[in-house]
């Protein structure tokens, strides 16, 4: 695995984060992979020896199982249709092993992690990761330009979002009664014991309406009702896929927050884009951020 050199320290380290200090390495950057030379040239697993074809027969020579194994670690990958799947190495505790073991990719990919890159998914893991570290860190993009809401003094709006539902626990309460039945008469019976309330907490819809998110507070607009949330004043964030609970100051119940995955955000960096769906996730990182640049 190539080192990266750690952002806060200067010190060259491989993983996630730097052995020095502890800060976390960026794993975006891909080296530099020549572009005149084969993926069999160098193996991704030793980063050293040949790939060279071989085939084998199965099925009493009925089929051919068309594979590459490394001269030097006797890595061996197997072709399935255009691709190829590392399919053995001979310390199963190898790094590349743990990541790709038994990956299927396609030639660039293992050419690129040959070279000290990654596969297409996990490169876009980290491209992703690093930009919720910079959402968190208070680099946080305008989304929206035109507020639902009226800013206070040095107030910037961050994003708008309508068709959301509000919720909250609300208590549902059921009686009976406990014991066995005893009839009386034809038609008749009563049951023995005392009468019993049963109670639990179901999440409620109480509203549908606009969130907007500035960089002092959370402001929801419903039809119904209005929520101000200070970010200074939250206690705990749960994020989900298409959601967002909020626990704050003076207030008992967790508020909830559906629908947050409306449309797609264009994430840049370092050349590449991804389109992903807004979530809970990306709205945590961003309160975390805006509450940084606050302190």
């Amino acid at each position: 695995m190539a080192k990266i050199k750690c952002p806060k320290c200067g010190f060259e380290d491989e993983g996630k984060f730097c052995s020095n200090c502890g800060s976390a390495l960026s794993q975006s950057n891909v080296p530099s992979i020549p572009a005149d030379i084969s993926w069999l040239d160098k193996c991704p697993v030793c980063k050293t020896g040949e790939l060279s074809p071989i085939s084998k027969k199965k099925l009493f020579g009925l089929s051919k199982e068309n594979k590459v194994e490394c001269i030097n670690c006797n890595a061996s990958f197997t072709k399935k249709n255009n691709n190829y799947q590392l399919t053995y190495v001979v310390n199963s505790d190898d790094q590349i092993w743990q990541d790709y073991g038994n990956q299927t990719l396609e030639e660039r990919e293992w050419k690129a992690i040959a070279y000290g890159g990654l596969s297409d998914e996990k490169q876009k893991d980290a491209d992703i990761g690093d930009w919720l570290e910079q959402l968190k860190s208070g680099k946080i993009p305008q989304m929206s330009k035109d507020s639902p809401v009226i800013l206070k003094k040095g107030e910037e709006l961050i994003f708008s979002m309508p068709n959301i539902s509000l919720l909250e626990a609300r208590a549902v309460r059921k009686g009976g009664y406990g014991g066995p039945n005893i009839r009386v008469a034809k038609g008749l019976s009563f049951r023995v014991g005392a009468f019993q309330v049963q109670s639990h907490e179901e999440l409620k819809v109480l509203d549908q309406g606009i969130i907007t998110l500035t960089n002092k507070r959370i402001v929801y607009s419903g039809a119904k009702k209005t929520v101000n949330i200070p970010l200074n004043k939250i206690i705990s964030i749960e994020p989900y896929s298409d959601a967002i609970s909020i626990m704050r100051e003076g207030k008992e119940k967790t508020q909830h927050f559906k629908g947050i995955n409306q449309g797609n955000l264009t994430i840049s960096g370092n050349g590449r884009e991804y389109h992903e769906p807004f979530s809970g996730l990306i709205f945590m990182y961003m309160i975390h951020g805006l509450t940084k640049q606050e302190v």
